[in-house]
């Protein structure tokens, strides 16, 4: 992989991570006290479920991708020893920090329930009466930061991953395929995630069968790509805003316009940055917090979207202004702490990052 194609994930993945935030930023039904409140339809909501529920729907997908690209790209004859070496990186980098994150999480839920202020905002469950199975199932299983979701399904395919292999190895495209079919059909694996083992498969399939995905050509289909992925989002916002009850076609209409989703941004980089060095950019220096920002960000997104509606009330407006507002102090706040960390902590820094 040379220079450019890094360059290309790395900014890639920091977009997706502003994806990532923008979908739990969304607030149309908020819990301040013991009850929900639930904000009035309106261009709030209309706005809100195009950005967070879809067009950042591609988040998870094209991350799950990219990781099976990256695990399967060294892997040459699908011997133990291969995936051996990799098991023990991913260790590292993957059990480990969810495992601290994990922990953090519940016993940082712990402490902000028992402070009698903070109480109030915190009442779906207290974590003073959980069973021991209940605290191991949150650590292992359940986290209380829901995001390491993305770990945890990524972990199980990486354990699974020689069966991947050889699946890809025997039957190519077919098994992407049935994939592809069971996640429109929305089938429940129960294990993981039915996002999880198609993109998964899918980044994995370019590796195995030695297939360049940065070697794409681009012309005019951006455009094309990007017009039809809109369209299908908007379609699917629009039927979602009015009560359409035909669930099958509002999903069908989802899972198409992420497939769009994914091509339009991987080939669209190509183009606007097909010249250009990001490394020489300023932003290029945020893309190192992109773990970061993926592991902090929740519950920090929820407790400034908590205190936010504290203050400003539960109106549509307040809502729009918070769902702004919210990712913004959120990821400023994320990459102030990163970068605190890193410098007086560094040790700690690395992992809790994976040494990322």
């Amino acid at each position: 992989m040379n220079k450019y194609q890094s360059d290309k994930l790395r900014t890639i993945s920091f977009f997706l991570i502003l994806l990532v935030v923008m979908v739990h930023s969304t607030n149309l039904s908020v819990r301040i006290d013991a009850n929900f409140t639930t904000i009035n339809k309106g261009l709030n909501s209309f706005f809100q479920n195009f950005i967070s529920d879809g067009i950042a729907k591609i988040a998870s997908p094209l991350f799950f991708a990219i990781s099976g690209y990256l695990f399967f790209l060294n892997i040459n004859e699908g011997k133990p020893a291969e995936f051996l070496e990799k098991y023990k990186k991913r260790f590292r980098t993957l059990v480990i920090p969810y495992l601290l994150w994990s922990i953090f999480g519940l016993i940082f839920y712990f402490a902000i329930q028992s402070i009698p202020y903070f109480k109030p905002f915190f009442t779906r469950e207290l974590i003073r009466d959980y069973s021991f199975s209940q605290v191991l199932t949150r650590i292992f299983l359940q986290p209380i930061p829901y995001q390491l979701w993305f770990i945890r399904d990524l972990t199980v395919l990486v354990l699974i991953s020689p069966l991947i292999h050889w699946l890809l190895k025997n039957l190519r495209n077919l098994i992407v395929l049935f994939f592809l079919i069971l996640w429109f059909l929305n089938f429940n694996y129960v294990i993981f995630d039915n996002r999880s083992i198609l993109f998964f498969t899918s980044g994995a399939y370019f590796s195995v069968n030695r297939i360049n995905p940065h070697n794409f050509k681009v012309k005019h289909q951006h455009i094309y790509l990007t017009i039809c992925w809109i369209t299908l989002v908007l379609c699917k916002t629009i039927l979602v805003h009015i009560g359409y009850s035909n669930n099958t076609l509002i999903l069908i209409l989802q899972r198409a316009s992420i497939l769009f989703g994914i091509l339009t941004i991987w080939l669209l980089y190509d183009k606007l940055f097909k010249n250009t060095d990001l490394s020489k950019t300023r932003i290029y220096n945020l893309f190192q917090y992109t773990f970061f920002i993926y592991v902090f960000h929740e519950p920090t997104i929820t407790i400034v979207k908590k205190s936010l509606y504290f203050f400003l009330g539960t109106t549509e407006l307040s809502s729009f202004l918070i769902y702004l507002l919210a990712p913004t102090i959120t990821l400023f706040f994320s990459i102030i702490v990163a970068s605190y960390l890193k410098n007086i902590a560094p040790v700690l820094y690395k992992t809790i990052t994976g040494k990322r």
